[in-house]
């Protein structure tokens, strides 16, 4: 108060008339009222706030005293945190034993400081908790026998924070969770031959047994297989259900940080970064393109259109102006010119040398062309496009999606506000149901073998592509982000006790390495391309559907010709029959045909 420091005074009258009742879905009361040894409910609220808070408590071994630390130790409140310094007066050491009781309960998180005042008018500072609410009060003096505050605040700079002092549980048992999404897969925790089956179970709980062993201590461990959602009647089912019933300690692996579970858990400390994406082959280019069209440049298209009428253009003038008989016109010079370029034969054969001449070296210079062109089909086929760059060129592709069978897909894709996801979610997800949603093997091995899509851990897919992938295959391998999830993040329940104590360790854990190992470990790498693009290729009705258009077009035009022709025969036929009657009436014709 004399460093005008705001402070806030507590009357240690203002105790509640009606005791408070436990919510619905939130967590039990364990504040016991007991009139005969004046533990009575308080209408006291210690906010968060971000800067340390001092509570000082004049007379320790008080009913009003005693009243006020089992209060806040209640686990509906836990007000003794790290950033509350307690105070505790006491003018004797036997005032110490009234922190014995049971209900009084001062956690290895908590720092809350006895300032003894001895017969000869020194002062000893003592740091006090409780490793568990059945153990007995452990103290540690900080400074004894001293009279200046200076000391004292010397000495507190040289211990430090307690928790450093603490790390030893003495084997106290906690109930955690551990959430086995794949029960019917699961093997083992330790399996590694499948650790793309529960990875984030599996690499978390390997953080977890470590931080029971520096820490001594036990699990009880509670296995499901829901991490748990929000319910329309505002509870959650799952793991987070009994987190929020307070039935579990902490979980035994790490969880999504998302807004609705803060709420109701506070989270330790974040461990790994889990990506979903939509995983999937570049198409072949001959599904994107007409494969026809690119193996010349623009300009050598026009070149070969001015070769095929510059030829077409001397094989005529050879026609008229060759000195030998033939039985050619103009359109046999189109269909030979045609047929070069296609590495057909023709079926005349000229006398004059410089028909020759034109003939051998159309076909040597149309067989630079096919060669040319053959090569570069057969380099177009095994090639994947680029066709595909981003969610919407994926929402427009030919390929088919499907999703990973797990709840947090069907949640985020419905949560996105993203516009393009969007579009990809009502156009390619939605209509097919729940028919979408598919085990990972069974959705990667679609994708290895036809155009389709897959969105998955990207973790557990690069485990499979490695598994059941050839070389080839791996080649090609795109993947996008439809939306980005959360850091996971070991869970506990709210006003957790140990939770600065599990925090300082799992930090710990990162800056030594050990995440990074466990992250090496358990997380497969994305495979690389090494076998190039080379190998085997089947060509299947996508690859010749233009040169079966192009057949069906010529069919279509065929018969369309070819009716043309009857039609002007009819009418040719009719034209001679009307002549011969008209002509008839004045003098008999005799028509060459009949006379043939």
């Amino acid at each position: 108060m004399k460093e005008n420091m705001p402070v806030r005074l507590y009357s240690g009258i203002d105790y509640l008339k009606k005791p408070p009742t436990a919510p619905v879905f939130g967590p039990p009361l364990t504040f016991q009222r007991n009139d005969s040894i004046g533990r009575r409910p308080l209408n006291l609220k210690m906010e968060t706030i971000a800067h340390k808070t001092g509570i000082i408590v004049p007379n320790l071994n008080t009913p009003c005293a005693l009243n006020v630390l089992s209060w806040c130790s209640a686990s509906e409140q836990n007000y003794f945190t790290t950033n509350r310094f307690w105070l505790l007066i006491a003018k004797d050491i036997g005032d110490l034993d009234s922190l014995e009781a049971r209900d009084i309960f001062l956690p290895p998180d908590s720092e809350v400081k006895v300032l003894l005042q001895n017969e000869d008018r020194t002062y000893s500072l003592i740091d006090v908790y409780k490793i568990a609410e059945q153990k007995e009060l452990k103290a540690r003096e900080i400074i004894g026998n001293f009279t200046e505050i200076k000391d004292m605040i010397k000495s507190l700079q040289k211990y430090r924070s307690p928790i450093s002092y603490r790390e030893n549980l003495e084997g106290i048992t906690f109930k955690t969770g551990l959430v086995i999404a794949f029960p019917d897969m699961f093997t083992n925790i330790n399996d590694l031959s499948l650790r793309h089956i529960d990875t984030i179970s599996k690499v978390n709980n390997r953080l977890t047994l470590e931080l029971a062993n520096k820490l001594n201590m036990k699990f009880n461990t509670h296995q499901m297989d829901n991490y748990g959602w929000h319910q329309p009647n505002g509870s959650f089912d799952g793991f987070m259900g009994r987190l929020q019933r307070y039935e579990l300690d902490f979980g035994q692996m790490a969880i999504f940080m998302r807004l609705d579970r803060i709420a109701l858990c506070d989270f330790v400390a974040e461990t790994f970064r889990i990506r979903a994406g939509v995983m999937f082959r570049q198409p072949p280019l001959s599904a994107v393109a007409n494969i026809f069209a690119m193996p010349f440049e623009s300009d050598v298209w026009i070149s070969i259109l001015i070769l095929i009428f510059f030829t077409i253009f001397v094989f005529t003038l050879e026609l008229w102006f060759s000195p030998h008989d033939h039985d050619m016109d103009f359109w046999d010079g189109v269909v030979f010119v045609w047929g070069a370029m296609c590495q057909q034969g023709f079926y005349f054969s000229f006398a004059n040398r410089s028909g020759r001449i034109i003939i051998f070296t159309t076909f040597v210079a149309t067989l630079f062309l096919f060669t040319s062109f053959s090569a570069n089909i057969v380099a177009l086929l095994q090639s994947p496009s680029e066709a595909i760059h981003n969610l919407k060129d994926l929402s427009q592709s030919p390929l088919e999606i499907g999703v990973q069978d797990t709840v947090y897909n069907k949640i985020y894709f419905n949560e996105s506000t993203d516009p393009v996801t969007n579009l990809l979610y009502h156009k390619k997800i939605a209509p097919k149901g729940d028919s979408i949603y598919m085990r990972p093997m069974i959705g990667m091995e679609k994708m290895r073998t036809g155009l389709f899509a897959y969105q998955v851990e990207l973790q557990a897919g690069y485990q499979i592509i490695s598994d059941t992938f050839s070389e080839p295959e791996k080649c090609g391998l795109k993947e996008l982000e439809p939306f980005q999830l959360p850091m996971i993040a070991v869970p506990t329940r709210k006003n957790f006790p140990y939770k600065e104590l599990f925090r300082r360790q799992l930090r710990w854990q990162r800056e030594v390495g050990l995440m990074n190992r466990e992250e090496l470990k358990w997380f497969p790498q994305k495979p690389k391309c090494e076998g190039g693009v080379g190998g085997f290729v089947s060509i299947g009705l996508t690859e010749c559907r233009y040169a079966l258009a192009m057949f069906g077009y010529g069919v279509l035009l065929a018969v369309i010709v070819f009716c043309f022709e009857i039609i002007i025969k009819i009418i040719h036929r009719l034209g001679r029959r009307m002549n011969t009657y008209y002509n008839g009436n004045r003098f008999p014709v005799v028509l060459e045909e009949e006379l043939i």
